[in-house]
């Protein structure tokens, strides 16, 4: 699955770096999956606004910035150059945003009430304030992060978002699992971006591939029984991905759970190259759902 992203360009890519362009801002950081040779010339690299030196330093072309604003998709976000390169958002993710909005119609169509949204892992709220843009649709927006609870915060209120729409959430995303299907809550849309490594506490850590069956069945325990929709992201190795997916079916196929699984990709500006950026799995509980959105798509 790889689309043009409105507001985003990967402009070139090549030499283990990747040059990007996010709003008015073109930024060149490193890129370990990039073996292959760059194709513009050492000028255009040159002209990059700001270039990421790991461990922490960037070089600026001309005056040092922190933060500037850039609409990605359709929906306004605060972007900051990070000490660890990091800049506030995962672009690939946006990649599958018109599949979710096709979801949140179709489901709400058949609903005729609010849709219940949980973003988990939720970092600065891409996913949350897209939802935001949508009357439909109320979120609980879950992430260990304080910092990153109050940076989604500004991220939504750019997009005029009905504030009461949304609930935050500063917790574990599996233990806020854990109490909500203890609680017989449910969720229409759960979207969750589980790291590939997480330090929960300084005893307690997990990796992706240990926690992928607990995770599951986790959403599924707290899913719309009926009609609700996984959308499960990964950004491991690619082996990950098919991983995942056996997991899944080792685990969950006979409760009737339908898996399909998609590539993500960042499609090269002018190039039929694309950068490899995770996996994008959705579980929806019966195969019939799944089938009457993907007609739509």
């Amino acid at each position: 699955m790889s689309k043009q992203i409105p507001g985003y360009t990967l402009m070139d890519s090549g030499d283990l770096r990747k040059l990007e362009r996010f709003g008015s801002k073109t930024i060149s950081r490193p890129s370990s999956l990039s073996t292959w040779k760059r194709r513009l010339p050492p000028s255009v690299w040159d002209q990059a606004d700001a270039t990421y030196h790991p461990p922490d330093r960037w070089e600026f072309r001309e005056g040092a910035f922190t933060t500037w604003d850039a609409s990605i998709s359709g929906v306004e976000l605060s972007l900051e150059l990070m000490s660890n390169g990091q800049l506030g958002i995962f672009p690939e993710h946006a990649i599958y945003l018109p599949l979710l909005d096709t979801f949140l119609y179709k489901l709400f169509r058949k609903a005729q009430r609010p849709l219940k949204v949980l973003n988990l892992f939720a970092y600065t709220g891409l996913a949350t304030a897209f939802c935001m843009q949508r009357e439909h649709a109320v979120v609980t927006h879950v992430d260990l992060a304080k910092r990153a609870i109050e940076w989604a915060k500004r991220n939504v209120a750019k997009n005029a978002a009905a504030a009461d729409r949304v609930r935050w959430i500063t917790d574990d995303a599996l233990g806020f699992m854990a109490r909500e299907g203890r609680k017989g809550s449910h969720y229409d849309v759960i979207i969750i971006d589980p790291p590939s490594f997480s330090r929960v506490s300084k005893n307690n850590t997990w990796t992706l591939e240990e926690k992928v069956p607990e995770i599951v069945s986790l959403c599924l325990t707290i899913l719309e029984p009926t009609a609700g929709v996984v959308f499960f992201t990964n950004h491991s190795a690619a082996s990950t991905s098919d991983v995942a997916r056996n997991i899944m079916l080792d685990h969950f196929e006979d409760r009737g759970v339908h898996t399909t699984i998609e590539q993500l990709s960042l499609a090269e500006q002018g190039s039929p190259r694309l950068l490899p950026a995770g996996s994008l799995i959705v579980l929806s509980h019966t195969e019939s759902s799944w089938d009457d959105i993907n007609t739509s798509i």
